[in-house]
């Protein structure tokens, strides 16, 4: 269900960020009320516009920003989840319409629904370890954390965000630049498979891995990954194509005596099946 969800989401035109997300979600609750999901963000942007009326003077830009943040950061309340990010479900935005707290991407999800239903001409940002968003003003950008309330951050800020989140990296200004759905959508299932792995939770793990082979079907880490979860649930047969797949695609992959040694592992154990 979600494969097939997430596949018309993404072939639309344009492609549709909040079915995405919420195909993601069935990953977690496959009978989620998706309408319910959409009615919810439908009202939070008729409020923002609401709210924008009241801050007309402040020019377009700034008054959809400042009535998007104060409707959804002051009013409603959603934020970062400090307490326990880590969470699976911070990855859901069915879950945090609810709880009113998730990720940096997930909130920015809800960010940029709310904003494109109110007419605010927002888009998402794939900064290095924690998403933003950011709209246009004139000759610069007026970039906002989600996660923290809305806060807007200059350049100077972004500079400083990615000394804690990855500090191994310099800043750039091409890493402010709109990020498209297909990756938002790449990039929260990357977060997803992440949690999985780290709780030992190969079926879930699973599923989210085929979806991001869904995206990206050549991806030679993705397949290694794949391999591993499914001889590790005893599918070795489907593993050992994944590994083939590896080794046709990247005949000099630095790692490739170990990778011919998993296939004969894996091909003698797909006999013993037998």
């Amino acid at each position: 269900m979600a494969r097939e969800r997430l596949v018309s989401a993404l072939a639309a035109d344009p492609p549709r960020l909040d079915l995405a997300a919420l195909a993601i979600a069935t990953l977690n609750q496959p009978h989620l009320d998706a309408a319910a999901c959409l009615h919810t963000l439908d009202a939070l942007a008729a409020r923002v516009q609401l709210e924008m009326e009241r801050h007309a003077s402040h020019g377009e830009v700034l008054a959809g920003l400042t009535a998007l943040r104060h409707v959804l950061a002051d009013i409603e309340g959603f934020r970062g989840n400090e307490d326990d990010y880590h969470s699976p479900e911070n990855s859901f935005l069915n879950v945090v319409l609810e709880r009113k707290v998730g990720l940096p991407i997930s909130l920015s999800v809800l960010y940029l629904e709310v904003a494109r239903r109110a007419g605010i001409p927002l888009y998402g940002v794939s900064f290095p370890g924690h998403f933003l968003v950011a709209c246009s003003a004139g000759d610069h950008k007026l970039v906002v954390d989600p996660f923290h309330e809305g806060e807007i951050l200059t350049e100077e800020g972004c500079k400083q965000l990615l000394e804690r989140v990855a500090p191994q990296l310099r800043f750039n200004p091409s890493m402010l630049s709109p990020a498209p759905v297909e990756l938002i959508a790449y990039r929260m299932l990357s977060n997803l498979r992440r949690v999985y792995l780290e709780r030992s939770d190969y079926e879930r793990g699973l599923a989210v891995v085929d979806l991001l082979l869904m995206l990206a079907p050549n991806h030679p880490g993705e397949l290694r990954t794949r391999a591993a979860l499914l001889a590790n649930l005893g599918a070795y047969r489907a593993a050992l194509k994944d590994v083939e797949r590896c080794l046709e695609l990247s005949p000099d992959a630095p790692d490739r005596d170990r990778l011919e040694m998993t296939v004969r592992e894996l091909r003698e154990r797909a006999e013993l099946l037998n």
